[in-house]
């Protein structure tokens, strides 16, 4: 019996310089997904500072109405207090 030895070459990778309708397709089908994904991001990101604007809008309107509510209760102290001396100057005056 004899016995072969065989040695396995390793196989090269050979470059083909042609460009095939696969070559075409795979090139389109990557730059379609990159476009999908930026305008998908885009959407998202424009979405995100829309909620953000939004919440500084609440935010401000928020402040105003407490400044508004803080001016009015002042207001309203001032006048139970101007109302209530003229109520003692009033009982003041029947009691005499």
């Amino acid at each position: 019996m004899s016995e072969q030895i065989t040695t396995a070459v390793p196989k090269k990778f050979r470059f083909i310089p042609e460009i095939t309708l696969g070559n075409i397709l795979q090139l389109i089908t990557i730059a379609a997904a990159v476009i999908g994904l930026w305008v998908s991001l885009d959407k998202r990101l424009a979405a995100v500072e829309m909620q953000e604007n939004y919440a500084i809008e609440e935010r401000r309107d928020l402040k105003k109405s407490l400044a508004t509510l803080a001016e009015n209760q002042a207001v309203l102290a001032r006048t139970v207090d101007r109302i209530s001396i003229l109520f003692e100057q009033h009982t003041k005056g029947e009691s005499k």
